[in-house]
C-alpha cells in the first residue's frame, strides 16, 4: 500500500492523547479514526439516499420523547403480575427501577 505524508495542525486537546501513543503508532491511530469517520459518512449518505432525514440530536427532545413513550407504572405492574402468574417470570423477579 502506498502511503502519503501530511502535515496537520491540531488543537491541543486533540493532539494531547497522540503524544502518549507508542513511537510509530500515531499514523495507525489517525488512519483508524479517519476510516471510522469515512464509514460514518458513507452510512449517513446511504440513509439519506434511502429517505431518512438527518438531524442534530437534541438531548431535551430525546428526554421528552422517552417520557412520552414511557409505559405507565400500573400497566407495567399488571403485565409483570400476569407474566408471573403464567410462569414466564419467576415469582421473585423484580424490575430494575
Amino acid at each position: 500500500m502506498t502511503t502519503v505524508r501530511f502535515t496537520v495542525s491540531l488543537p491541543e486537546d486533540v493532539a494531547g492523547p497522540l503524544k502518549d501513543l507508542p513511537a510509530g503508532q500515531v499514523s495507525a491511530y489517525v488512519t483508524e479514526a479517519l476510516r471510522r469517520r469515512q464509514t460514518l459518512e458513507r452510512m449517513q449518505a446511504a440513509l439519506t439516499a434511502a429517505g431518512h432525514r438527518q438531524f442534530t440530536p437534541d438531548p431535551a427532545e430525546a428526554a421528552a420523547l422517552r417520557e412520552q413513550l414511557r409505559v405507565p407504572g400500573h400497566v407495567r405492574d399488571d403485565v409483570i403480575t400476569r407474566l408471573k402468574s403464567e410462569g414466564v417470570l419467576p415469582d421473585d423477579w423484580q424490575p430494575r427501577r
